[in-house]
């Protein structure tokens, strides 16, 4: 080869070897909610940890994020209200919120979660949300009752 085939060659592998094709992840996400509660200085506490629980199809080479929305609420089983809401926002893989109620008033509480998480591809992988691009959703739903009694007996010994 002469001179002047490689030096054209060479260039273009040169140029060509600075080109990044961003491959986005291709994810399916099926949210977890479990509810938990206990009691402490007259009061229930509900728990939720809400975990994403992505499956990843195609990681890509594009960083990706989690955000989760949605209510966490604790009814009076007579009337049917609200005792206590925590309306929700949050990042991350898992996040645990809670809801307290007076246990004087009360002897059985329901509980519900409800809401959806999102999973975000961080395009330009600059940390600026506003560029992302949603690449998955799933909604998630959880209600339960508790019995303050059940909450106050010591647990089962094996």
């Amino acid at each position: 080869m002469s001179k002047k085939n490689i030096i054209p060659l060479g260039l273009i592998l040169l140029l060509s070897s600075c080109l990044r094709v961003e491959t986005e992840p291709i994810m399916v996400l099926n949210p977890t909610a479990t509810l938990t509660a206990h009691i402490k200085n007259q009061k229930i506490y509900a728990t939720v940890d809400l975990k994403a629980n992505p499956d990843v199809l195609t990681a890509g080479n594009i960083p990706f994020r989690f955000e989760y929305e949605g209510d966490l609420s604790i009814f009076n089983t007579k009337t049917g209200n609200v005792i206590d809401l925590n309306s929700f926002t949050g990042g991350g893989i898992s996040q645990v919120y809670t809801v307290s109620a007076d246990t004087a008033t009360h002897d059985r509480f329901i509980v519900v979660v409800s809401g959806r998480v999102s999973a975000f591809a961080d395009i330009g992988k600059d940390s600026d949300s506003s560029n992302d691009k949603e690449i998955s959703t799933a909604e998630f739903y959880t209600e339960e009752q508790f019995f303050l009694t059940e909450l106050l007996s010591p647990p089962a010994q094996n």
